[in-house]
């Protein structure tokens, strides 16, 4: 393999580089020798430190290296060294954050399945201690009242049990451990023998719990996170010469082939967000695996990944119609790299897709790892192929389920019209708010880009949360997308459609009918009366139900003219 020089890159993979490494530059702390968050300005970030460190090896300007080392010695610092935890091996997201709670959860004496049935345990306990209070007027009668004793229940739990997400980040091991893969098989000439000796060392606590974490299924791995587990136990198999890594990854690439290749589609279905991630990933196995049979996987999965982008991709649009089975935002070019890759394969022209977003840190290992689209998939990133419906089955992954069931067979529709786009999804009983199962994608006479999802909180609280209870089933014709709600919880839960685009006011919006710019919507809903919150960029239009009160049901209607 040749050493990637960024004066020999083309003038895409250049962009990339120069683009990302300009924004890391200004996000770079030198007292913590590491660089901030996009998201959250202020806080350091061990993830994206892990990325800058890539980028300034392979810009490698004066002082470049210098700080390179830096970095990696301060990501390094941040790795949890706690054989016996359940977060063993992972990095600490920020310098700041609280250590995990120790001594008290001996995980792997338990079966797989174990955080589902102890989330669940709790659950039950809480609910149980709420009734108890709750039946006693005189020590808790109020709605407020009652969740902040859920909150303060939950919290004692957390403190005696490390809640997976909240204390620590599991998937900092697959993603650390693949920015690493790529420095030391590109640019171990450049850094000092002790240091490279050191990251060695932390990527054998990191892939060895990375094994543990798979193999007991103990916090089940979505899509992305599946595909750098596999890469880095055949990456660091093959560099320690560990037989029984190598047997591991070669077993899991295949299992992996095989469920693919079922409905040539991932659990992690439709998603910019990750589908950024998982094309990212593939070329590493690509670029970097050490057997035939292990890179001829990653190319004929990255094949099949290409076509599903460009069977729901609209390029009037320049965007994936949903349903989305997990997904942060509705448009492409706001949270993903899926931009960079179609930049890369299509040229200046496309540049635009590439603008900085949060997946901005990506850039320099994206150039590295390059671009590999099969031909017929060009024409549908280039020009609309016509107005057509598509479907589209996968096997999803419910992470916050029982193992035996958490494996639901969904359905995946789209109408891909030359200015509008729907989506709806049907089968899914995944708890996770990052899925969006109805959707719909739309551009003005005066080219404004609009779009709507049907999402659902816990009455103040955020979307992005696992809840248990609710259910969709959604379909859709070229003109008109239904949905039907089932609640089955005893929480006061938001239905509500997020639109956002702009000139968006309260009377565009009455009960019966949206007047959207660009869009007229009959509306005929089963469901309480609705309210209305305008936001600058984005409108709510909120259904809500309240246990014992409003029925268990809702339905929509939405005619499209």
């Amino acid at each position: 393999m040749t050493e990637q020089v960024l004066e020999h890159m083309t003038k895409a993979q250049q962009h990339l580089v120069n683009q990302s490494m300009s924004y890391m530059d200004g996000l770079y702390i030198d007292d913590a020798k590491l660089i901030q968050s996009y998201e959250n300005a202020g806080e350091l970030d061990s993830r994206g430190s892990a990325h800058y460190a890539l980028g300034l090896l392979l810009r490698n300007h004066d002082g470049d290296v210098h700080r390179a080392e830096h970095v990696i010695r301060s990501v390094l610092a941040l790795q949890y060294d706690a054989p016996d935890e359940i977060y063993h091996g992972t990095f600490r997201t920020r310098p700041d954050v609280t250590d995990p709670p120790r001594g008290n959860y001996n995980w792997k004496e338990f079966a797989p399945g174990t955080a589902y049935f102890l989330e669940r345990t709790f659950e039950k306990v809480s609910a149980e201690f709420m009734d108890e209070l709750w039946s006693d007027e005189s020590i808790l009668n109020k709605s407020a009242e009652r969740k902040h004793v859920k909150r303060l229940f939950q919290s004692a739990i957390d403190q005696v049990l490390p809640p997976v997400w909240k204390s620590y980040d599991p998937n900092w091991r697959e993603f650390i451990a693949c920015a690493f893969a790529v420095i030391l098989s590109e640019f171990s000439h450049r850094l000092p023998q002790q240091l490279i000796e050191q990251m060695e060392y932390a990527m054998k606590l990191a892939v060895a719990a990375s094994m543990d974490r798979r193999e007991s299924d103990v916090i089940p791995m979505n899509t992305n996170i599946e595909l750098m587990h596999i890469f880095i136990t055949h990456f660091y198999g093959h560099r320690f010469n560990d037989a029984d890594w190598i047997a591991h990854s070669d077993q899991q690439a295949e299992r992996m082939l095989n469920e693919f290749m079922v409905y040539e589609s991932f659990a992690e279905f439709n998603s910019t967000t990750y589908y950024g991630v998982d094309l990212t990933v593939l070329r590493m196995w690509r670029r970097y695996g050490s057997a035939a049979r292990f890179v001829e996987i990653g190319r004929i999965v990255e094949a099949g990944l290409w076509n599903n982008i460009a069977l729901f991709y609209n390029a009037n649009l320049e965007n994936l119609s949903g349903p989305f089975a997990r997904a942060y935002d509705m448009e492409m070019t706001a949270h993903s790299s899926v931009g960079m890759f179609i930049y890369l394969l299509l040229g200046e022209e496309y540049m635009h897709l590439a603008d900085v977003n949060c997946e901005v840190e990506h850039g320099p290992l994206i150039a590295l790892v390059g671009v590999d689209a099969p031909i017929e998939v060009i024409p549908f990133l280039k020009e609309h192929q016509g107005n057509r419906l598509v479907q589209k089955q996968f096997i999803e992954l419910c992470e916050r389920n029982e193992p035996a069931s958490n494996r639901n067979l969904c359905t995946a529709k789209a109408w891909i019209g030359e200015k509008r786009m729907i989506g709806a999804m049907s089968g899914s009983r995944n708890t996770n708010g990052q899925m969006f199962p109805a959707t719909i994608h739309w551009q003005s006479d005066q080219g404004h880009r609009y779009d709507l999802r049907l999402t659902r909180r816990e009455v103040g609280e955020s979307w992005n949360t696992h809840l248990r209870g609710i259910t969709f089933e959604a379909d859709l014709t070229e003109d008109s997308l239904m949905i039907e709600v089932s609640l089955e919880t005893a929480d006061e839960i938001d239905i509500y459609f997020e639109i956002r685009g702009s000139f968006i006011g309260k009377d565009n919006i009455q009960d019966h009918q949206w007047s959207l710019p660009g869009l007229l919507c009959a509306v005929t809903a089963e469901a309480p009366a609705p309210s209305v919150l305008i936001y600058p960029d984005y409108a709510e239009i909120i259904y809500r139900y309240v246990p014992g009160v409003t029925s268990n049901k809702m339905k929509f209607d939405l005619k499209l003219q």
